[in-house]
């Protein structure tokens, strides 16, 4: 299985996608998609106490994006300001407004999770890896829903190693692996970037701030994608 509805949503989630699951602990915790599974078909300790219902669900099995606050918690040396290999002190090229307030998360590779379709909320985050700030591909400041991953981690007794992310091994979207005729839930936030483009450049082009056109695609998967998001904020 490549990917499985999100639930009440009439949108897929594709392996590779990011989504989130509300957790008793933690609250609204971010994983990537990287296997599918009817619920009969789980491992054995998976199905404990599992009713008919949950055996016939399609599940998904994650790995844990966790947030960057949580993990310093356990590694006393790395409670400073800043995100996990860039401080205000150490680069002078503008990072640090461009991060803005984008929280951090960091890829913690030895921890996955199964969890149902079921209990995937209808949130459509999107991850951006440091190198596309830095070369100006994107701009996070303030947005929501959006988040900063440039590190890898694993756990060992309670203890985090980290580890710079390489950009060739971080995937933003799942068309990066699958192909681009999937049209996933997350590349909308590409269409929505695209839409506020053209507007700026609309605006430009008619001489003035108070007119201007343009034309650009405008998909049912771009509606959906809106009605979804401001549901997620409402």
């Amino acid at each position: 299985m490549r990917c499985a509805e999100r639930t009440g949503t009439g949108m897929m989630l594709w392996l590779h996608e990011f989504y989130m699951v509300m957790e008793p602990q933690y609250g609204a915790y971010l994983y990537q998609a990287i296997e599918f599974k009817v619920g009969s078909s789980l491992p054995p300790e998976e199905l404990i106490g599992a009713t008919n219902k949950a055996k016939n669900e399609v599940w998904v099995r994650g790995v844990a994006y966790a947030p960057a606050l949580h993990v310093r918690k356990f590694n006393t040396k790395e409670h400073r300001k800043g995100y996990l290999f860039h401080t205000a002190f150490d680069d002078g090229d503008g990072d640090i407004a461009l991060f803005g307030q984008c929280p951090e998360v960091v890829r913690v590779d030895n921890c996955t999770a199964w969890r149902a379709m079921s209990a995937v909320l209808d949130t459509i985050p999107r991850v951006i890896h440091p190198e596309d700030i830095k070369t100006r591909i994107m701009h996070v400041a303030g947005r929501q829903w959006h988040y900063v991953c440039g590190v890898t981690a694993t756990e060992v007794d309670g203890t985090f190693r980290f580890r710079k992310m390489e950009r060739s091994g971080f995937y933003m979207y799942p068309e990066d692996v699958l192909g681009p005729e999937l049209q996933s839930a997350s590349i909308m936030w590409e269409h929505i970037d695209s839409l506020f483009n053209n507007i700026r450049d609309g605006m430009k082009s008619s001489g003035c701030a108070r007119s201007g056109s343009l034309r650009m695609p405008w998909t049912a998967a771009c509606m959906s994608f809106v009605q979804v998001s401001f549901l997620s904020v409402k």
